[in-house]
């Protein structure tokens, strides 16, 4: 949900507002408020484009781990998979992203083609991050607009960095300092108050302004750190109650925007089960569960035969389709305690938990039956489905992730070489 402006509600009362009560208290000290919400309100600032850098880079880095994922050992940036992979995401960035390899050479982007806004490198920080691997911002002044940027690398465990991942959140930083203008301008309304102050209510009222204030700081500072669960508290009425909901109100919409982004980060965006990244977490917690209770967890990698052939002879959208319909059979067919993901590409994953290897065959060999059981019709094409499935279990075939992707892996394509449609167990070590 995007950030806006809060509308706040005053308070009431002669005595409610933070002005006339300043003005009874803090003749002596009025001098120094001013300064005060300045320092207040240059903190509310600085945290709140730390909030919109951060968001920004979790979101490139995102963005880069899934166009990594799609990049074999020794091969390039593919142009065509990552426009496909942008033009998904257009509506969820909030900003253009340009893809560019290790010679600095415009890859793929959201901006208007011939824009080179993006990828101009003047300061040298795109460069800086292709060499050492270090996320950067760079704020640009030569665009007639200041633009800002977040630089990502885009890194691929076989290869290392193939590229840079550059993201405009220009639009997201100034969402987020619009998001809390009031609550600054209120800051220095109330500091400016001060200074007609005049001794009054004395040292009694001093008290809990000033632990108000402090809360309200101690709020922004753990707000700066990430934790949305906090909320300003406050006694005051007034202007401090005021910027404790604006504050508060804050928070809650950044929670809401992460959300978002996790949600972006864990689901593939065609069928709506999880990604690979969502699977490995799943697999790490699911074997760290298993460790624990000596509680035994399987394993399944699922390949569509010739899904190639599907999308040369019926078009994208058949293929699309049928990689929606498999994961509708992964869902009918499963419990509500396994987790089905998609893997990349053709390719699916299905983690059992609790699950031994002889039980886990006989899933798998019920998703193959029901994927070969009848042709799949889509805009008047009629498609016959297979597939090839590797299970494997713990602890028998492997003790970590790594080791039982790999022998999954390896049992899929033994089902491959057998001749397709078909299940297997992983081969002798």
């Amino acid at each position: 949900m995007p950030l806006r402006s809060v509308k706040l509600l005053r308070g009431s009362g002669r005595l409610a507002r933070v002005g006339p009560r300043l003005a009874l208290a803090f003749v002596l000290v009025s001098a120094l408020l001013p300064v005060i919400g300045l320092i207040a309100e240059r903190e509310q600032r600085l945290a709140a484009a730390r909030d919109a850098q951060a968001e920004a880079q979790q979101l490139a880095r995102v963005i880069a781990a899934d166009i990594a994922d799609d990049v074999h050992a020794g091969r390039r940036l593919d142009p065509v998979k990552i426009r496909a992979h942008l033009d998904q995401l257009r509506g969820q960035l909030g900003g253009d992203v340009e893809i560019v390899d290790l010679r600095r050479d415009s890859v793929a982007g959201t901006a208007p083609e011939g824009d080179p806004r993006l990828g101009v490198d003047a300061d040298g920080q795109i460069s800086a991050t292709l060499r050492d691997g270090l996320a950067r911002t760079v704020t640009r002044e030569d665009t007639g607009l200041p633009l800002k940027l977040v630089v990502v690398p885009i890194r691929t465990p076989a290869d290392g960095i193939v590229g840079a991942l550059l993201l405009d959140y220009t639009d997201l930083y100034d969402e987020v300092l619009s998001a809390g203008a009031h609550s600054r301008r209120m800051t220095l309304a109330a500091g400016l108050a001060g200074m007609a102050a005049a001794l009054g209510l004395g040292w009694a009222l001093s008290r809990g302004l000033v632990r108000d204030i402090r809360r309200l700081t101690q709020t922004a500072a753990m707000f700066a750190e990430g934790d949305y669960d906090t909320r300003a508290q406050v006694k005051s009425r007034g202007e401090l109650r005021e910027l404790a909901d604006a504050l508060n109100t804050m928070a809650e919409r950044i929670a809401e925007r992460r959300a978002v982004l996790v949600d972006l980060a864990t689901t593939d965006p065609l069928t709506g089960l999880p990604n690979r990244r969502a699977l490995r977490t799943g697999l790490d917690r699911g074997l760290d569960h298993a460790r624990r209770r000596g509680t035994p967890l399987s394993l399944i990698l699922l390949d569509l035969d010739h899904f190639k052939t599907i999308n040369d002879e019926h078009g994208h959208l058949t293929g699309d389709a049928v990689l929606r319909r498999v994961a509708e059979i992964l869902k009918a067919h499963l419990r509500s305690t396994d987790l089905a993901a998609r893997y990349g590409g053709e390719e699916f994953a299905v983690l059992l938990p609790d699950t031994v290897g002889d039980a886990a065959m006989r899933t798998a060999e019920r998703v193959r039956a029901a994927l070969s059981a009848a042709p799949f019709e889509f805009q008047g094409h009629s498609v016959r489905v297979t597939a090839s499935l590797g299970v494997v279990a713990y602890p028998e075939h492997g003790l970590t992730t790594a080791e039982l992707v790999r022998r999954a892996d390896a049992a899929l394509y033994t089902a491959k070489r057998a001749g397709r449609d078909r299940v297997h167990g992983p081969p002798a070590p």
